[in-house]
């Protein structure tokens, strides 16, 4: 009896730390880099516009989409120039952003990707890390 509540508490301590480690790979700012769907012909990279003027080279930055993660479980959102704020939680592979619960499909030091958790469409979004 002692060996399985031993056996507990270590299991129990090691998804802890798991956890903890995951969400560390999770803080900072991330910008999606693809978006895509169901549907793999419908792939589409988002790409960058290469042009020599600087206040449109500022414009086009203003559209990208960026996700701030902080380790006060705020998020900070910038979605093609509408900022908003919220709170995030990690439970497992479960990202839940505000009231909406995202899978978490990859996520390493520099990649994130997650999708759409029982939505009407099976998106996938690419997010890379800012440095």
């Amino acid at each position: 009896m002692r060996i399985l509540i031993v056996l507990i508490l270590i299991l129990g301590i090691n998804s802890c730390k798991a956890q903890s480690i995951t969400e560390k790979n999770l803080i900072g700012k991330w910008i999606l880099v693809a978006e895509t769907d169901s549907f793999s012909e419908d792939i589409e990279p988002l790409t960058e516009n290469n042009s020599d003027s600087k206040a449109e080279s500022d414009s086009k930055a203003e559209l990208k989409t960026t996700l701030t993660f902080n380790e006060d479980k705020k998020i900070f959102i910038n979605q093609m120039g509408n900022e908003y704020e919220a709170t995030y939680k990690l439970t497992d592979s479960i990202l839940t952003i505000g009231n909406r619960k995202y899978v978490i499909v990859k996520l390493e030091k520099n990649k994130l990707i997650y999708k759409d958790k029982d939505g009407l469409f099976d998106n996938h979004y690419k997010y890379k890390k800012m440095e």
